[in-house]
């Protein structure tokens, strides 16, 4: 069984077309958790809408990586993947994945490309965000995961406001994952008027210059007998 963890704050304009994405895969054994994360809209109750096809949990506001460490540890799937609540997943792409997972038994995570697509609602400028078709492993929309590889990793950092799954990402790599992206589209990535990273290129920069510096100069020193 796949788990679909979907975190959402505020996200009721979006979210009916996220959760579609999922409850439509051509993969029947799936297991859908939104994770209701302090919305002060009706995210609670679009997700809700959908009855017992899905699981919603509502918490106080933490953040995204709260929200989805919270989903994991409600979900019960051998494999996890992970959807933001203004993106949407390409028809076949669990499928995809999963069989990919099963024909390599010693590959930890399946990625593959995502495309953006502007919102029928946005009508800010263009520029290279929307580019169409982009191969961007660490574009979390695009993973789908084995429990045993989260377990070695552990879950997202709470501390990380921004870019936690290109740390999470790092990690996995550091701990010596077998990672593969799939040359093709699976996820898709809503450009809108309210995408958190698109207003927020420094606070990005600053948090993946962290995580290098957490996971590479930090690992290094570990194996010279250094301090942390």
């Amino acid at each position: 069984m796949i788990s679909c963890i979907i975190p959402v704050h505020n996200g009721e304009r979006y979210l009916g077309d996220a959760i579609e994405s999922v409850l439509q895969q051509t993969y029947p054994r799936l297991e859908l958790i939104v994770v209701d994360d302090g919305s002060t809209d009706r995210s609670a109750a679009v997700a809700g809408s959908f009855g017992n096809r899905l699981r919603v949990e509502v918490q106080e506001r933490g953040g995204a990586s709260v929200a989805r460490n919270r989903g994991v540890e409600l979900s019960s799937g051998d494999l996890i993947a992970f959807l933001d609540a203004d993106d949407i997943f390409e028809l076949h792409k669990l499928e995809f994945q999963e069989r990919r997972l099963r024909e390599r038994p010693d590959l930890d995570l399946s990625a593959a490309y995502v495309e953006n697509f502007k919102s029928a609602d946005f009508s800010g400028a263009g520029g290279h965000e929307f580019h169409r078709r982009r191969a961007w492993p660490r574009a979390i929309t695009t993973w789908v995961l084995r429990r045993s590889l989260w377990d070695r990793v552990g879950p997202f950092d709470e501390n990380m406001p921004l870019s936690q799954d290109v740390d999470w990402h790092m990690r996995a790599v550091s701990a010596g994952a077998s990672i593969e992206t799939l040359p093709i589209v699976l996820s898709r990535r809503r450009i809108h008027g309210d995408n958190s990273t698109r207003f927020a290129n420094d606070q990005c920069r600053a948090a993946v210059l962290k995580s290098l510096r957490k996971n590479v100069t930090g690992p290094r020193r570990r194996q010279r007998g250094g301090k942390r």
